[in-house]
């Protein structure tokens, strides 16, 4: 089956990464358990982040194009989210400029006041735990909240 690069995408990302300090090879490993296991390293996580997304895109790709089944999602990680955090205002309001979103329709999509939204940009407050998740499954799945 000969899928696009969108698809392809959209098919990776439903596959949870996991990013851990090894004191072994003194770097950061990322791994893809639903996948292939640890599939990279790197100085920064944010370097093996990037690497897990083509790691699982090229997975993807390579089972559709040969016809082979891939395996479900089975492997999830709950941990803190970051948009709680202190200094998150720029991821939120990245988030918030990469679905191309003014911070009326932005709070429109999440359910909360625009006042709400520009005290998130401006570090004046930080999401509620609920609000935090939302974020974090709008950033993953930004489908999700789009349709």
């Amino acid at each position: 089956m000969k899928a696009n690069v969108e698809d392809i995408r959209k098919i990776a990302l439903r596959y949870p990464r996991f990013i851990r300090w090894s004191e072994e090879g003194n770097c950061f490993v990322g791994s893809i358990p639903d996948l292939n296991g640890e599939c990279t390293s790197g100085d920064t996580p944010e370097e093996v982040a990037a690497n897990l997304n083509d790691c699982a895109e090229l997975y993807v790709a390579t089972h559709l194009e040969l016809g082979l089944k891939l395996p479900q999602p089975r492997a999830f990680a709950v941990s803190p989210s970051t948009y709680r955090e202190a200094g998150a205002q720029g991821d939120i309001q990245m988030l918030r400029r990469n679905f191309g979103l003014s911070q009326a329709d932005f709070a429109k999509m999440l359910g909360v006041s625009k006042n709400t939204i520009c005290h998130w940009e401006q570090g004046t407050r930080r999401p509620d735990g609920a609000s935090a998740r939302l974020l974090q499954i709008a950033e993953r799945y930004p489908g999700a909240l789009l349709g």
